[in-house]
């Protein structure tokens, strides 16, 4: 991934420097583009974004000593918005006390500080990065990452902003969703923030909680979703999922020969108008059911038959009766439970498979991602 298309992406930002300039000298003096010329860059050099941006890392590894032609930065789209002299940006890189990145001494290159290397992107780094990370809403819809960036200068420390989007599907354009998740230096500096500051953004108080407790309440909403949709397709299906009264047959009188392809060819050779359901039987019973899709027909396919006998071959025949009340009320309640239970174990193997082949590989970001879409 570019470092351009990152910035494109709804799940990262633009910077996230919190600014490292020195107390400057009169002749030092930083402008308020030049800050953002140093958060820019050591957001592309930065452990938040480096260690995914595939084309600055290719970039880096094309010299034996880790420089990148400023040349090459200005094809970046964010950072060209602010300058395109690759002075002004040797400049305001130079000014920085952050220690995170290095200007050459031609003022042509830069490169991430050799004694600053990437840590290790590993669980427990993921582990650290959300005990210091903060979840803050309240901010208008139409706010940009500089004035995101010029309010958190106010707290100490924050090193990464990440502005929460959303696709808009009428406008296929990503929106901001009004929050953030702000990653401080130090997990201190985050509590004093959650726990003291009492945020506000031009008056309005902000909702702020730990990143970890707002990912762990979206995914008990979630599941209350997950399991308020399923109560309401279980009861759906058990409404409709009606069976036809008196459309069931007994019958005894099964030996070891008898299978349900059997009956089930047994039954239709007596009259091809009726519909088998389901033939209710195992092999190796002496008894079973056959029940029929239209109401009343059992007595009807009962009245078809000689003796009330349904003959299987010239050796075993069938003795069939219909059912009382009480137990035709039994058997269908168990059909219908069987048939919910069946419909379950299909929809669990299905959503497994699909969970399967959606499974890959995956990064830091995953709760976050899933936290995103809602809000």
């Amino acid at each position: 991934m570019t470092a351009e298309v990152a910035e494109q992406q709804p799940e990262k930002v633009e910077e996230v420097s919190n600014g490292g300039a020195t107390e400057a000298t009169e002749a030092e003096t930083i402008s308020p583009v030049e800050r953002k010329i140093m958060r820019q860059v050591e957001y592309y050099f930065g452990d938040s974004n480096l260690n995914r941006d595939k084309f600055l890392l290719d970039q880096i590894a094309k010299d034996s000593d880790g420089w990148v032609p400023i040349s090459v930065l200005l094809t970046f789209k964010r950072l060209a918005s602010l300058s395109t002299d690759a002075a002004v940006i040797a400049e305001a890189c130079a000014k920085s006390d952050e220690g995170l990145v290095e200007v050459s001494e031609d003022k042509s290159k830069i490169r991430r500080h050799p004694e600053r290397p990437m840590p290790e992107h590993n669980e427990e780094r993921r582990k650290d990065i959300s005990s210091r990370t903060a979840y803050a809403k309240g901010f208008p819809l139409d706010s940009t990452m500089d004035e995101l960036l010029e309010y958190f200068a106010g707290f100490e420390k924050v090193v990464h902003i990440n502005m929460r989007k959303y696709l808009d599907k009428p406008t296929k354009t990503y929106k901001f969703k009004g929050s953030v998740f702000a990653t401080f230096e130090k997990k201190e500096q985050t509590e004093n923030f959650i726990e003291k500051a009492n945020p506000k953004y031009k008056d309005t108080p902000l909702i702020v909680k730990w990143q970890e407790k707002y990912i762990e309440e979206k995914r008990e909403e979630q599941k209350a979703k997950a399991n308020k949709k399923k109560e309401k397709k279980e009861k759906e299906e058990e409404n409709t999922i009606t069976l036809a009264k008196g459309s069931v047959l007994f019958f005894e009188g099964a030996t070891e020969a008898v299978t349900r392809e059997l009956i089930k060819e047994a039954v239709g050779k007596v009259s091809s108008d009726w519909d088998i359901a389901y033939v209710d039987f195992s092999r190796g019973n002496k008894d079973g059911h056959v029940r029929f899709h239209e109401e009343g027909s059992a007595e009807k396919y009962l009245e078809k038959l000689e003796d009330k006998k349904l003959k299987i071959n010239d050796d075993v025949s069938l003795d069939l009766r219909t059912l009382s009340e009480e137990e035709e009320k039994e058997f269908l309640a168990k059909a219908v439970e069987n048939m919910k239970n069946r419909r379950s174990h299909f929809n669990q193997k299905k959503g497994a498979f699909n969970r399967k082949r959606r499974s890959g590989n995956h990064n830091e970001r995953n709760d976050e991602k899933k936290a995103k879409s809602d809000d």
